[in-house]
């Protein structure tokens, strides 16, 4: 059964940051320190993991962030057609002192404990109205990990 959706937006899948050649050039220089190291112990398979991860690293940050769609829908929040029902979200919060407005939603999933959201295009107090019919607001904060990746660009 299908269901109209309360409010939707696109946004982008997270937060981009421009890099620039000396942040290539620093992932570069760790990244063959750390090989160097690995071999030079002997340790071949976790030097050319990093090697591997890095080139990953490289080609996932140098691609800017897709849009993705967003509904907000009485069965519970869609993002890019994958269903986050209410009944598996605890809580969110809209942060009112972020540059970018997001909303921050507490799952009740152990391996995904925090889903964040940009709501750059619409009002943030028409989501928190919306979202307060089904879930309850508690203040949340993104966790430390998120903002030091952030820090250094990721």
């Amino acid at each position: 059964m299908a269901t109209e959706a309360l409010i939707s937006w696109t946004a982008p899948e997270h937060y981009y940051v421009e890099k620039r050649q000396d942040w290539f050039w620093a992932v570069g220089i760790v990244t063959l320190t750390l090989a160097a190291v690995c071999f030079i112990l002997g340790s071949v398979i976790p030097g050319i993991f990093v090697v591997i991860a890095a080139v990953a690293l490289v080609l996932h940050a140098s691609h800017p962030p897709r849009m993705i769609y967003h509904e907000i829908n009485d069965r519970g929040i869609i993002i890019d057609n994958i269903l986050y029902p209410f009944l598996t979200l605890e809580s969110f919060w809209i942060p009112h002192d972020e540059a970018i407005p997001r909303i921050i939603v507490k799952s009740r999933k152990m391996f995904m404990p925090f889903i964040i959201i940009f709501i750059e295009e619409v009002d943030p107090e028409s989501v928190r109205e919306i979202m307060l019919r089904y879930i309850a607001e508690t203040e949340h904060h993104e966790p430390l990990l998120k903002h030091i990746l952030e820090w250094f660009g990721f």
